[in-house]
C-alpha cells in the first residue's frame, strides 16, 4: 500500500497569525491615532503581502516542492481568506463596542471636507449624515474588499517565488 501523503493546512496557521496580526496593527493605530496618517497606511499591505508570500514558500518547503502555480496560488488565497475573515469578525465587533471610532473618522473626514473649500457646509453635512447611515457596512466591505486584492497581490508574488518542481503522476499498470 502507497504512503498517502496529506498536504498541510498551511493556510490555516498563516492565516490565524496573519489575521491576529493585521487586529494588532489595528489597534496599535486606534490607540496612538494613527488612523488618519496615509503615510503608514500602507505598512499593514506590505505586511500581509511579506507573510503570504512566506506561507507560500513554506507550504511549498512543506510539499518538497511537488506542486504548481496555480496551487500555490490556492495556497495563498485561502491564507488570505482566513486572515479576512478574522479581521472582518474583528473589525464588527470593534465597531459595535467603540461607536466613538465611527465619530472620530467622520470628524476626521470632515475637517478634510473642509479644508478642500470646495463644497458648502450644506453639502459636507450632508456628505457625513449619509456616511454614518452606512459607516458600518462600508468598513466591512472595504476590509473584505482591501484584503482580498492586497491577498491575491501576495499570492500572485509568492506562487511566483516559491520554488517549485511538480512530479509528474506516475501510472501504475
Amino acid at each position: 500500500m502507497e504512503d498517502v501523503k496529506t498536504a498541510p493546512k498551511t493556510h490555516l496557521n498563516y492565516g490565524l497569525i496573519i489575521g491576529l496580526l493585521m487586529v494588532v496593527l489595528f489597534v496599535l493605530y486606534y490607540v496612538f491615532g494613527l488612523m488618519t496618517n496615509t503615510a503608514l497606511g500602507v505598512v499593514p499591505a506590505v505586511i500581509f503581502i511579506i507573510l503570504i508570500i512566506i506561507a507560500q514558500v513554506n507550504h511549498a518547503k512543506a510539499v518538497d516542492g511537488d506542486i504548481t502555480y496555480g496551487n500555490l496560488f490556492a495556497v495563498g488565497f485561502k491564507t488570505t481568506a482566513v486572515a479576512t475573515c478574522i479581521y472582518v469578525l474583528f473589525l464588527i465587533i470593534f465597531l459595535l463596542l467603540v461607536p466613538s471610532y465611527k465619530d472620530q473618522v467622520l470628524d476626521a473626514q470632515r475637517q478634510k471636507m473642509v479644508a478642500k473649500g470646495t463644497l458648502s457646509e450644506d453639502q459636507i453635512n450632508a456628505g457625513i449624515t449619509m456616511a454614518k447611515k452606512i459607516f458600518t457596512v462600508t468598513s466591512v466591505a472595504a476590509a473584505v474588499f482591501g484584503n482580498l486584492v492586497v491577498g491575491c497581490i501576495g499570492s500572485l508574488i509568492g506562487a511566483a517565488i516559491a520554488k517549485k518542481n511538480p512530479q509528474a503522476p506516475s501510472l501504475n499498470m
